[in-house]
């Protein structure tokens, strides 16, 4: 049990000799090597956050490529390294530091100016309500909350020398990756798939910043890492679509704006859930600061754990392939159900509060969403101001006085298309 705790739940007793003393104290071990539990079946702690991602990595990361397994093992060869750094210069890419809010990242030098918090939180007017806020992620570069995690791309690209990268995509993850590939002038080659109904404004908008565009229907069956390489020609890179290549921990590509969200206290937090990315992640980021109470919160965690164990975290999505939000439409979702699990677990042991959950938007809801949007000048588009209209939704069975906190994840800018 000491251990556990002394290694955040990473090492067990023969774990930590094997990893830190195994030329000293190998005669300490409580079993022969051949006796030890390998990591694939012991049981997991279901409110584990590292228990939590490597089930969702065992589930998604099926037939990866040499390439793949062997990024993931160099990465997991840097990680305590990278957590103790405080900056470092990755192939003339600035990186200040991982985790001290006085030295922010994002958005990053020399083209930006990096912040913390990096997008602003105001109060808006909502009928029926005294006290929401919101939060804009449509000021970051291409206008979409998927510039934090295209930065993270960036670095990961830059570190490992990945020379192709292979993702599905609506348009904003890949807008905003190949806008940092080409402002850093990076060589790794963006392949995108997307589905063949996908605006053909935007597959050529892609194509003129540089990404290569690949068509298929996405309805007909879900897609492994494997077969989406396959479909994208990549024969030498890696596929980021499921993320956990590049993120294993899913805690890196919206760790910065995780904390902002939570350093504002809400009761309840309104987020756009497409492929879960943002909300889980702030679900982890969560989790991480309530184990870390009584030890040591996160430099960049300003809140009250007490409160935010308390809030009901509110994922807003829809099942409609014709609906207007269709940035948060997807034909198939792998890791649904262990997210689902993963929000009960958090729910039963006390970590968010009891109504939290992910709820289907009904469409009629969205005008009136962007009618307050466009009153506050709140630049968006239906899927990221997806959560305004769910509180909108569920007006009668909400408290008119405690706060309401909604990410708008904005609306993405492509090259010479304005808004």
């Amino acid at each position: 049990m000491l251990s556990l705790f002394a290694t955040q739940n990473q090492l067990d007793w023969n774990g930590l000799i094997h990893d830190r003393f195994t030329s000293k104290y190998k005669n300490l071990l409580d079993a022969a090597d051949e006796d030890i539990e390998s990591d694939s079946t012991r049981p997991m702690d279901p409110t584990n956050m590292d228990s939590f991602a490597t089930k969702i990595a065992n589930v998604l990361l099926e037939k990866l490529s040499k390439k793949e397994i062997d990024l993931i093992k160099e990465q997991m060869d840097d990680d305590t390294a990278l957590r103790e750094a405080t900056e470092e210069t990755i192939a003339g890419l600035y990186v200040p530091s991982l985790n001290d809010p006085s030295k922010p990242e994002f958005p990053p030098r020399p083209f930006y100016e990096p912040r913390f918090p990096a997008s602003n939180t105001f109060r808006i007017e909502v009928p029926g309500f005294t006290n929401v806020w919101l939060k804009d992620e449509s000021t970051n570069p291409t206008g979409t909350h998927k510039a934090r995690m295209a930065w993270e791309v960036l670095i990961k690209a830059k570190r490992y020398n990945i020379k192709e990268v292979s993702l599905i995509s609506s348009g904003s993850a890949a807008a905003a990756i190949q806008h940092f590939f080409n402002l850093y002038k990076v060589n790794t080659k963006l392949k995108v798939l997307m589905d063949h109904r996908i605006n053909a404004d935007i597959k050529q908008s892609l194509r003129a910043m540089g990404c290569e565009v690949f068509e298929t229907d996405l309805s007909k069956e879900s897609l492994t890492g494997k077969e989406i390489k396959e479909l994208t020609n990549n024969k030498e890179g890696i596929d980021i679509t499921y993320r956990e290549i590049l993120d294993r921990f899913n805690d890196n590509y919206y760790d910065w704006l995780s904390y902002e969200v939570l350093n504002e206290d809400p009761a309840y937090c309104f987020v756009p859930f497409g492929t879960g990315d943002l909300f889980i992640n702030i679900l982890i980021i969560v989790e991480r600061e309530f184990n870390n109470r009584i030890y040591r919160h996160d430099p960049r965690f300003q809140g009250d754990i007490q409160k935010i164990a308390q809030c009901n975290f509110m994922g807003a999505t829809t099942r409609d392939a014709n609906s207007r939000m269709d940035k948060l439409f997807s034909y198939y979702l792998p890791s649904l159900d262990d997210y689902q699990f993963y929000i009960n677990s958090l729910i039963q042991n006390d970590r968010i509060g009891n109504l939290s959950g992910i709820l289907d938007l009904d469409e009629n809801f969205i005008e009136e969403a962007l009618e307050i949007s466009r009153k506050h000048s709140i630049r968006c588009e239906p899927s990221g101001i997806a959560g305004l209209a769910l509180l909108l939704q569920m007006k009668e069975e909400l408290p008119r006085d405690e706060k309401m906190l909604i990410i708008n994840t904005g609306s993405t800018i492509y090259p010479g298309k304005g808004n």
